[in-house]
């Protein structure tokens, strides 16, 4: 029996020894990028905010300035990766009574859009929307419908991620006070899969695939899936009141397969609230990252090239 017991243990401890050997041979490997390059939109006058490249490259969707007063969707179209020509509104997305917020463009491969808007809030609590996007118009609105909608006064589905193939929603829950924080008070981040055009459902193990970016410390916000569905990029910042020290992470974790959590966070970029980042998005292939920088006087949409490893 002893005999037994030790075989056991030394069994345990080869395998122990195996999985550590296994970890250490096959780091988690993060993207990186090269250094940042202004975009251009030609004939655009304003504040560009929370870009959106869409699927075929054709299109940068962005909103003006985030005051949730006279907040609207917009597009331009493409000249080369860092050029776009501005068009103007979204036909069908925006509001059209201030105070209002049409906000964070997303779209699928099929051309479903979601965004975010404020359209008679309170009174409806669901606050993501889903349309079709067809030369530079949205048709057919809806509500998104789901259990990810918390339907709880003062919170929101902040921001959203869609996977390319329109099967998962990357949902962003914030609670707001505004007599109590500045912003959003805490976030939640979580994954939902389709059920039909307008319907999600989080998925059963939505918290465990998460676990190591959910973190009760941050404020985390504007989730990118990767059009491989291995790659989750986010903004954060630390939990507290909003300083001219706070400073803004763009983040990404990374996974093997599709079945698998995802890693622990690596900070992509950061800046201090001066020079505000926030608001990543990723082309097809992956080989560009966009977002938005805050300037002296405005707000301005950047890229950087993705590094060949």
């Amino acid at each position: 029996m002893k005999t037994y017991f030790k075989i056991i243990c030394i069994l345990l401890l080869i395998l122990s020894c195996s999985s550590s050997d296994n970890d250490i041979n096959n780091p988690q490997i993060y993207p990186s990028f090269g250094s940042e390059i202004d975009v251009t939109i030609l004939g655009l006058s304003f504040d560009a905010m929370e870009p959106f490249i869409s699927p075929n490259g054709n299109y940068l969707f962005f909103n003006n300035l985030n005051d949730g007063i006279n907040t609207k969707l917009y597009y331009a179209t493409r000249v080369n990766d860092s050029t776009f020509n501005y068009v103007g509104e979204l036909t069908g997305a925006n509001q059209t009574t201030a105070p209002h917020l049409d906000a964070v463009a997303d779209m699928d491969i099929n051309g479903n859009f979601y965004w975010t808007s404020t359209r008679n809030y309170p009174t409806d609590l669901n606050n993501l929307f889903h349309g079709t996007f067809s030369n530079g118009n949205v048709s057919t609105i809806e509500r998104v419908q789901g259990d990810f909608n918390m339907n709880t006064p003062g919170w929101l589905v902040m921001d959203h991620g869609i996977s390319l193939d329109g099967q998962y929603l990357y949902f962003n829950n914030a609670r707001f006070d505004e007599a109590n924080c500045v912003g959003a008070c805490e976030t939640t981040l979580g994954i939902a899969q389709k059920e039909n055009t307008t319907t999600f459902t989080t998925l059963p193990n939505s918290a465990s695939i998460l676990q190591n970016i959910n973190d009760s410390n941050y404020i985390y916000y504007a989730p990118c899936i990767s059009s491989d569905n291995l790659e989750l990029y986010y903004t954060r910042y630390l939990k507290g009141d909003i300083t001219a020290s706070t400073v803004f992470e763009i983040c990404v974790a990374v996974r093997p397969d599709t079945s698998s959590n995802f890693s622990v966070p690596k900070v992509l970029f950061s800046e201090t609230i001066a020079n505000l980042i926030e608001a990543p998005t990723l082309t097809v292939d992956k080989n560009i990252i966009y977002y938005h920088r805050k300037t002296s006087n405005s707000h301005k949409i950047v890229m950087r090239y993705r590094i060949a490893i």
